[in-house]
């Protein structure tokens, strides 16, 4: 068993782990003496929420949704993707990227029901869903 120096060691070893660690300016601690919440990624620009734009007009795309630019933009993104022969990706390829649009990286992502695309640049994301044939 263990005798009382391990069991103190043992203690404060998992108190230790459990508490984390921190600078000596920083305790993590409210005036209260409970913790604080911390954001770990910054919170979105005030307004911007997902927005279901259905179908597109590219023929075999749907389910257009876009985040901090309107309906219009991702319909023109997901044709100038559609008209890309660099987006199509390599034969055989389950994940491929390129760039449209200016700046926008789209990302696609080959499954059962065809390829899903996101696309994003600082601000905005599009995506949708893609037949390819």
């Amino acid at each position: 068993m263990f005798g009382p120096t391990r069991l103190a060691l043992a203690t404060a070893l998992c108190a230790a782990a459990i508490g984390g660690c921190g600078s000596s300016g920083d305790s993590g601690e409210s005036s209260g003496g409970e913790p604080t919440a911390r954001a770990t990624t910054p919170s979105a620009p005030p307004g911007s929420s997902v927005r279901s734009c259905g179908n597109t007009t590219v023929a075999g795309t749907e389910r257009l949704r876009v985040t901090g630019v309107g309906c219009d933009v991702g319909r023109g993104v997901v044709a100038e993707w559609a008209n890309k022969p660099a987006c199509s990706g390599p034969a055989g390829a389950s994940r491929f990227s390129c760039t449209v649009h200016g700046d926008y990286r789209c990302l696609g992502a080959a499954g059962e029901r065809g390829v899903a695309v996101s696309c994003a640049q600082p601000g905005s994301s599009i995506s949708f869903l893609a037949q390819r044939g």
